[in-house]
């Protein structure tokens, strides 16, 4: 029988959390309620949907000095599986191929897109993993820059390195819907850095009945164990007329760029979240240092520089 602080996903994943298994058992066990339902709730942590960036000063301001580069990387990545002649395919038509209709069975291991396998969805949604477990992923390799962000926010204390916590490269289509869900747990919270939009400012998620949009560049933070919804405006092609979404369009790329919504998922500590909570996985520590090693992360150098400066000259990493 597996252990009790080995938790099983919808998709089938399963990680061990370093949780008490008594903590475990009580969260398990308590009362929810009716629109924040986690598999484990936890007592004295706050309940509110959406959480204001100032309360994580450090990744916010970390991820936001440098989005305009990840945005770069990400339409890089993209534009070079649309055009790799060593059979790399879109996104779009690994979807016509049947690839996000098969319970979450991907038809090709070697692509570091991978289809969501939760069984929620209607249309394409795609993921790139970065982080899971306590450390990098391999397939974050595809994606250095963002690779080496994800590292540094590791090390603020903010972004939650243990599991559950997790990054990735999120990717939607418009059309795309998510059913309404609840995350696993309420000690963790979600953070959405919008980093491929059609238009500016993307209209599509809802949680505990509210609606949010997303603005390019800018960090979104909430609460994903309250029930929470993905609704993407179909493109209407006349809505955009001359803007200069519209005129990026080529046949190629005309379905898997222009229609996309890419956003940085990375997940963060509930702010009541006390020091107990926040021992660091066994193999944490290691797994960060190796990733910024790997990535050689000028992030993460940057960071370390200003958190040692003189508080008036801290400019980006603490605000």
């Amino acid at each position: 029988m597996a252990p009790s602080s080995v938790i099983r996903y919808a998709d089938g994943d399963e990680e061990e959390w370093p949780i008490q298994a008594d903590l475990l058992r009580a969260a398990s066990a308590r009362p929810r309620p009716s629109l924040q339902r986690p598999s484990y709730f936890f007592e004295g942590l706050r309940a509110q949907a959406f959480w204001p960036r100032e309360s994580f000063p450090k990744v916010v301001a970390l991820l936001e000095a440098c989005a305009s580069e990840l945005s770069e990387e990400v339409q890089s990545l993209l534009e070079d599986a649309l055009s790799s002649e060593s059979g790399e395919e879109p996104p779009r038509t690994k979807r016509r191929r049947g690839i996000e209709g098969a319970e979450g069975r991907p038809d090709d291991r070697s692509s570091p897109w991978q289809p969501q396998g939760e069984g929620l969805h209607e249309g394409v949604w795609l993921k790139l993993e970065l982080w899971a477990r306590g450390g990098p992923l391999a397939s974050g390799k595809a994606a250095p820059k963002t690779r080496a962000a994800v590292a540094a926010c590791m090390s603020t204390g903010e972004a939650m390195a243990v599991p559950p916590g997790r990054a990735a490269l999120s990717y939607m289509m418009c059309g795309a819907h998510v059913k309404p869900h609840c995350g696993p747990t309420n000690h963790r919270l979600r953070l959405h850095l919008p980093l491929l939009l059609p238009s500016p400012q993307m209209t599509g998620l809802t949680v505990a009945g509210e609606a949010r949009a997303w603005d390019l560049h800018r960090c979104l933070i909430f609460d994903d164990s309250f029930e929470h919804e993905v609704q993407l405006p179909p493109l209407s092609r006349e809505a955009w007329g001359d803007s200069p979404v519209s005129q990026m369009r080529t046949p190629e790329t005309e379905d898997a760029l222009s229609d996309a919504r890419v956003v940085l998922l990375l997940d963060l500590w509930h702010p009541d979240a006390g020091g107990h909570w926040q021992t660091k996985h066994p193999d944490s520590a290691t797994k960060e240092e190796a990733a910024k090693a790997s990535c050689g992360s000028k992030l993460h150098k940057l960071c370390q520089k200003e958190r040692n400066a003189p508080e008036s000259m801290r400019t980006r990493c603490e605000v």
